[in-house]
């Protein structure tokens, strides 16, 4: 009964496949992992180079990178709404 619901034949061209030859198998061994690491290498410095920056090893940083948000001193911080309101505007005052 479950012989009748699938089949159990060998699928065609697997028993006797055909024969691949060297140009087939170097274009398809070598040639697609060239063209990806060809790609990948392309989606990395492509985005640097049209900005003008510079990719040669030992380059000076960029300055306007924005890397972890905008960096705040306690200078920066908002005074409180009046003296004696609820509303902290932060700090390390230490009144508890």
């Amino acid at each position: 009964m479950i012989t009748a619901l699938i089949p159990m034949d060998v699928p065609l061209g697997w028993s006797d496949p055909d024969d691949v030859d060297m140009v087939q198998a170097l274009l398809l061994l070598g040639g697609v992992p060239l063209l990806l690491f060809l790609g990948i290498t392309l989606a990395v410095y492509v985005p640097s180079l049209v900005r003008g920056e510079s990719i040669a090893p030992g380059a000076p940083a960029v300055e306007n990178q924005w890397i972890g948000g905008p960096r705040t001193t306690t200078a920066e911080l908002s005074a409180p709404e009046a003296d004696g309101s609820d509303d902290d505007s932060g700090g390390a005052s230490g009144r508890w």
